[in-house]
């Protein structure tokens, strides 16, 4: 009896040592899984990013152009109304 006792003792540890391998095994996958889709997440990030900058550009640059040609349709408009903000800011600074 107490062979078999003790033959149970080593099947049982020899399953938790293969248990904890297992659960090392996992962990260690679960750590590259992660990682990857980290790596994933910040690319679309950076993707996305690069978009809203192109974006960003092209808005500037339809009302930098659109400024443009209010500015040489209509130069007497756009020199009073710079006139205009300049004495308010003149007026809010106390000059």
């Amino acid at each position: 009896m107490d062979e078999a006792v003790k033959s149970e003792v080593e099947a049982l540890r020899a399953d938790f040592k293969k248990i904890s391998e297992d659960l090392k095994g996992l962990t260690k996958t679960l750590a590259t899984l992660t990682a990857k889709q980290a790596a994933d997440g910040v690319d679309e990030l950076k993707h996305k990013r690069d978009e809203l900058e192109a974006q960003l550009r092209q808005a500037a640059g339809e009302a930098r152009t659109s400024l443009e040609d209010h500015v040489r349709e209509k130069p007497l408009n756009t020199l009073l109304l710079a006139f205009a903000i300049g004495l308010v800011l003149g007026k809010g600074f106390g000059r």
